[in-house]
């Protein structure tokens, strides 16, 4: 048992409790600090195993995150059964596949959008007036790196998680004044099966697994992390090397940082097939595309006196 500190023995809620950091968290928490964990997940096979192997301390809801009065419902349910809840840990969310913005259909919008950030909200909505109650009142939002450097072919995720980033801290300063703590957590590629498990026959996203390998870290270590960060009451919270590399380009030359950025993912296309979407049209098109560039650019730099005197809202 780690030695004692305000985290041990407290009652946490940890969204996506049954897969990688999330299932991380809940194990370290019940393991090492002695909490009791009410999980929400969606995998009832993988929840009953957790359940197995980690005993009283530990269990679960199984209810749609980005539903409302689902939280509101869970919120109640646990004062009625008189689990007070310390900590609330919104870690569950979706990525979104690297592909042109255009491509995406206004569903998974709305799906990753529900799911990343309304989520949050409603959760921390649902919960604050338990959290208010506790003497040890406590928050962490998992957000990404990718609200530190939003990138190409991920703009609706990296919105999504730089309004969580945002909604953190915000949220931190309204809590300060109750001694309430807020953690923003913004981690780089972690290591879990979500690659694996889009596979697809030509081996794509086994290579961009493999890549995760090499520069992720693990969930468990991203789990002692965060809870690192927790005990000394952290608000912003970068995990990684890569994460912070992302921040110190940003804080430093965002937009040398943001053109750089693009310029190697599009470099790296073959290495990275996830990637490859993104800039799909721009390599089939590269020369037709240059050409459009080169006559715009001349158009420009034109008379003024080329432009028509009419507008096109003029009536004959």
């Amino acid at each position: 048992m780690a030695k004692k500190n305000w985290i041990f023995g407290r009652n946490v809620v940890i969204t996506g409790c049954s897969t990688g950091i999330g299932k991380e968290l809940t194990v370290q928490l019940v393991r090492k600090f002695g909490c009791n964990v009410m999980g929400v997940a969606r995998n009832q096979k993988k929840l009953d195993a957790l359940k197995e192997e980690l005993g009283d301390k530990f269990d679960y809801r199984r209810f749609d995150i980005s539903d409302e009065n689902a939280w509101y419902e869970f919120s109640t349910e646990l004062e009625r059964i008189g689990f007070g809840v310390d900590v609330l840990i919104n870690n569950a969310g979706m990525i979104q596949e690297f592909t042109q913005y255009a491509d995406l259909d206004m569903q998974t919008i709305r799906k990753i959008v529900d799911t990343n950030f309304n989520s949050v909200i409603f959760g921390v909505a649902a919960f604050l007036p338990h959290i208010k109650r506790s003497k040890f009142g406590y928050i962490v939002n998992i957000s990404s790196a990718s609200a530190l450097l939003p990138v190409c072919g991920e703009t609706v995720y990296s919105a999504t998680k730089g309004a969580v980033k945002a909604f953190s801290e915000s949220l931190a300063q309204d809590l300060a004044g109750f001694g309430i703590g807020v953690s923003c957590v913004m981690p780089g590629p972690v290591k879990t099966d979500l690659y694996k498990s889009r596979d697809t026959a030509d081996g794509a996203a086994k290579k961009d697994y493999e890549l995760v390998e090499k520069v992720g870290i693990t969930a468990e270590t991203a789990a002692k992390r965060i809870i690192k960060a927790m005990r000394k009451r952290k608000t912003r919270v970068l995990i990684d090397f890569i994460a912070k590399m992302m921040d110190f380009g940003m804080r430093v030359a965002p937009s040398l940082t943001q053109k750089i950025t693009c310029k190697v993912m599009k470099a790296a296309c073959y290495y990275v097939p996830a990637f490859a979407p993104v800039f799909k049209e721009q390599i089939e098109k590269k020369d037709e595309i240059k050409l459009e560039l080169k006559e715009r650019k001349q158009i420009m730099y034109s008379s003024l006196k080329e432009v028509p005197e009419k507008g096109a809202f003029a009536k004959d």
